[in-house]
């Protein structure tokens, strides 16, 4: 328990739980890292050229330099861990680790929909019961493998690096340059969308049916840039909160998931906050989406903030269904969480910083995974 950082877990929760709440309220958006990231490698296209998808670009922009800011700015050794090559209780994921993890993240999430965000932040906060399966499902096969990948496992030499893999988990000059450079790259695909032209053609007649067509037409083009600015601020919020909880170091994730920490006295249940904080915070937003309140509120709304009435909506879940993809795909995540200690948030963050592993092996994999989850799922009509 001397590991226990609760302050730091609550606050930092808090502020991820606020990220999804901004997006939710300003958007009518879910904060679904799993979802946002896989997309730019499954609808590539659509993601970087359709204008209703485009303020997953300003995410994406803000997130990433708000991590390089963070790193260089406020706390340059947020990420680093003194017992890291010293401590053997430690666990050190080997490079192939790193691949069967992220792997297994990118297919499960994509299979079951969600991930520690998309179901547990926002899922759990409405109180989705296909959610509620689904964080059962990572949370247990998550504890199942981090707990048995010990020393004894028949596959921890495959799984798990020794002390001499230590040097090589940070970031080199090389690999920070290239986490810079994608990071400048995701501002400079973001840019356009926010210089495109929001003007209103001139209609012959307000009260034609031609003209009231051209208006939707014209509000939807006007919210789609009116999302950019919540997303930035969301995605900016949700990178310092996963700072501050410490979820993007892995052995935050270990040291709950691990449950033979009890005997050793090491147990952390630090993510129960990071978790509590989150979910409070996303719970707090959906009060004041009408339809999914569970205290009464007069004053709910219909339309995001930040959107125009006329064609403004909430793009929250509706699939009540409890399925096998759900159970098997977040089953599948947990395992690859419980493996590498990351999901795509905090795997988002270590890769925006430069880390070789996460750049070279763990994304790679995660969409490959992803890719072929969707495959399945394109096969099952």
């Amino acid at each position: 328990m001397s590991l226990f950082t609760p302050v730091s877990g609550l606050l930092g929760g808090s502020m991820i739980g606020l990220s999804a709440a901004t997006l939710l309220l300003g958007n009518g958006d879910i904060l679904g890292a799993s979802g946002i990231c896989s997309s730019f490698a499954l609808a590539p296209r659509k993601t970087l050229t359709e204008p209703s998808q485009q303020w997953k670009l300003a995410f994406m922009a803000s997130f990433l330099v708000t991590v390089r800011l963070y790193m260089k700015y406020i706390d340059p050794e947020a990420l680093e861990d003194p017992r890291l090559g010293t401590d053997p209780a430690l666990p050190i994921v080997s490079p192939l680790g790193y691949v069967v993890s992220g792997f297994l993240v990118g297919f499960g999430t994509r299979l079951g929909n969600g991930c520690t965000t998309g179901h547990g932040i926002c899922g759990l906060a409405r109180l989705s019961k296909r959610s509620f399966v689904g964080v059962c499902s990572f949370m247990l096969t998550g504890i199942l493998s981090a707990t048995a990948c010990s020393p004894t496992c028949p596959l921890s030499p495959y799984l798990r690096g020794d002390m001499s893999d230590a040097q090589f988990i940070y970031p080199t000059e090389r690999t920070s340059l290239i986490g810079a450079v994608i990071t400048a790259i995701s501002v400079g695909v973001a840019i356009p969308a926010f210089l495109r032209p929001n003007r209103r053609e001139n209609a012959a007649s307000e009260n034609s049916t031609e003209s009231k067509e051209e208006t939707m037409t014209q509000d939807r083009l006007s919210n789609n840039m009116r999302k950019l600015g919540p997303a930035s601020l969301s995605a900016s919020v949700f990178s310092i909160g996963l700072a501050i909880s410490q979820m993007v170091k892995s052995f935050k994730i270990y040291g709950f998931l691990d449950f033979k920490r009890f005997s050793r006295g090491t147990w952390d249940p630090t993510l129960v906050c990071v978790m509590g904080g989150g979910f409070l915070m996303s719970w707090i937003g959906y009060q004041f989406v009408a339809g999914h309140t569970t205290v009464k509120n007069s004053n709910a709304l219909s339309c995001p903030l930040a959107m125009k009435k006329s064609v403004g909506k909430f793009n929250v879940p509706t699939n009540k269904i409890i399925d096998a993809n759900l159970i098997f795909g977040e089953a599948i995540f947990g395992l690859g969480w419980g493996i590498g200690g990351l999901c795509p948030g905090p795997a988002l963050f270590l890769a925006g910083a430069g880390f070789p592993h996460l750049l070279f092996r763990w994304w790679p994999s995660f969409f490959v995974g992803s890719w072929l989850a969707q495959k399945i799922k394109d096969r099952q009509g």
